[in-house]
């Protein structure tokens, strides 16, 4: 009996202590804002099924349906949030597999926050986290860094690469300042490709290529990476003509590689001739295979890197002289791909990923130059 009541005593205290908890934390779902807020999301006042969707709601039924599921991952997508409070803690539901063999719960199914401190530099935020039925990312005793004229730090929140929010919830303490900020209307570098285009094998969030990319150049970058289904398809090349982007970033070949080689030629072709009539003078940039580390050392693998390489240069060359304009190409050689880039032979680690970044920075920066 004693031990029954002990264990009562317990049992109430733990739940005092979470009540407690409970009531000094401010909730604030981004669902509940009249406003639009994601940032990295295009097809701005069209209807979704779901705010934090990438494709709206009329693509189901245009594109292929492994395009349209994978387009309910989050890849690219953040929120923006000022407060002045100690402790953050983000709170949220999703709708598959937590990790993958290859790839980490933290970048599958992770939030990643950064900000930044009074020299304007950035700072990221290390959490607490657990992946259980809800997941918590826990953002203890922060130390205001920067601060705003009214106090307040400004934060901003990257959500999942290969999974789905269903629901989420930003926590503050009670008292303390907090307001989402709305996107920007800026018209968006737009990076259409395959699985490390969506992230993998990113560790967190932040270190996805184009979400790296987006923090060096202080630019919106719409990620609409397709985990194995980048095959330039007409349905998704008309979604893309729907965005009014700044620069279209075309890099599907590591997909687009199983065609035979007149396909993937003719592939591509048809691609930028597709986009270019919706989109005359919208700067193009194709994007060479990133290569196989081991191709040195695997024949089957380099004849496959090779052949992609050749036809999409090909279909470059082609399209050039039919005079398409604004049409750039970012080479296999100034990829630069590292030797110990990937996490298995075709997916990039972190260090991968922030390789590629500084390539695709150096190339647009020539494209900004050459057009604006």
């Amino acid at each position: 009996m004693k031990v029954k009541i002990l264990s009562l005593v317990a049992s109430a205290v733990i739940c005092a202590f979470s009540c407690s908890l409970s009531a000094q934390t401010l909730w604030y779902n981004p669902e509940d804002s009249f406003a639009d807020l994601m940032f990295g999301q295009a097809f701005e006042g069209q209807e979704r099924e779901s705010v934090y969707h990438r494709f709206p709601k009329k693509a189901k039924d245009v594109v292929r349906r492994g395009v349209w599921n994978l387009s309910k991952s989050n890849a690219g997508e953040s929120l923006e949030f000022t407060t002045d409070s100690k402790n953050i803690t983000v709170r949220y539901t999703i709708s598959g597999a937590q990790a993958m063999p290859h790839m980490p719960a933290t970048g599958v199914s992770g939030v990643d926050l950064y900000t930044k401190d009074r020299d304007g530099s950035e700072v990221w935020l290390a959490a607490k986290y657990s992946f259980r039925d809800t997941v918590t990312f826990r953002y203890r005793s922060i130390d205001i860094v920067n601060g705003c004229d009214d106090g307040k730090q400004c934060y901003k929140l990257f959500l999942p690469l290969y999974n789905e929010v269903t629901w989420m919830e930003i926590g503050v303490d009670e008292g303390a300042q907090f307001a989402f900020e709305p996107a920007p209307s800026e018209r968006p570098i737009v990076a259409y490709g395959t699985s490390i285009t969506q992230g993998a094998c990113a560790s967190r969030p932040g270190m996805a290529w184009t979400n790296i990319l987006q923090r060096m150049l202080g630019r919106e970058v719409v990620n609409l990476g397709f985990s194995g289904s980048a095959l330039l398809e007409n349905e998704v090349i008309d979604m893309l003509a729907e965005i009014d982007a700044e620069v279209y970033i075309i890099d599907a070949m590591p997909n687009v590689c199983l065609l035979e080689p007149e396909q993937i030629r003719d592939t591509v072709l048809n691609a930028v001739r597709r986009l270019r009539a919706r989109k005359p003078e919208t700067p193009l940039l194709l994007v060479d295979h990133l290569g196989y580390p081991h191709s040195k050392t695997d024949p089957e693998a380099r004849g496959l890197q090779d052949k992609v390489l050749e036809m999409q240069k090909a279909a470059y060359s082609r399209l050039c002289e039919e005079g398409i304009c604004n049409l750039y190409y970012l080479s296999y050689d100034e990829l630069d791909f590292p030797q110990d880039g990937t996490v298995d032979g075709t997916h990039p680690s972190d260090y991968g990923m922030l390789a590629y970044a500084y390539a695709y920075r150096r190339k647009l920066m020539e494209i900004f130059s050459a057009t604006q």
